[in-house]
């Protein structure tokens, strides 16, 4: 298992980082290049990672814990991928973001190499684009 884990801080209310992130409808403005997520249903998705010309399709879940402004995801399976995402407070009018990501099984994310060094700038891609997302709502 390869663990990865990203943090940013963001000028923008913890509260509106948090309801940006949580919104599946737009995560895929703030997700990494060829990463899809769908609602399938209460605290249900489908996630699609598209690699080149491979598809790689999983039924997941996601689940938001408002009060302490956390997501959490992983695969049903629990064979590949899980995750959280944490926005605190970080003084006023100010967020720190932790996206944390965990990689099992033969995924090339979990085995080093070019991909394990791609996995990890994709998740500080997704804090940069959630950081702008979060920004554009507010202004």
């Amino acid at each position: 298992m390869a663990e990865f884990e990203r943090e940013q801080r963001i000028p923008v209310d913890p509260q509106a980082v948090f309801d940006v992130a949580r919104d599946v409808n737009s995560m895929e403005a703030w997700l990494p290049d060829g990463l899809q997520v769908e609602s399938s249903g209460p605290e249900r998705v489908t996630g699609r990672v598209s690699i080149g010309d491979e598809i790689d399709e999983a039924e997941g879940y996601l689940a938001a814990v408002p009060e302490q402004r956390r997501l959490e995801w992983g695969d049903l399976e629990g064979a590949g991928y899980s995750g959280w995402l944490q926005v605190d407070e970080d003084g006023p009018g100010s967020s720190r973001v932790v996206l944390h990501l965990d990689v099992r099984g033969e995924h090339p994310g979990a085995v080093g190499g070019e991909a394990h060094e791609l996995t990890d700038e994709y998740l500080g891609q997704a804090l940069e684009r959630l950081a702008a997302l979060a920004a554009d709502r507010v202004t």
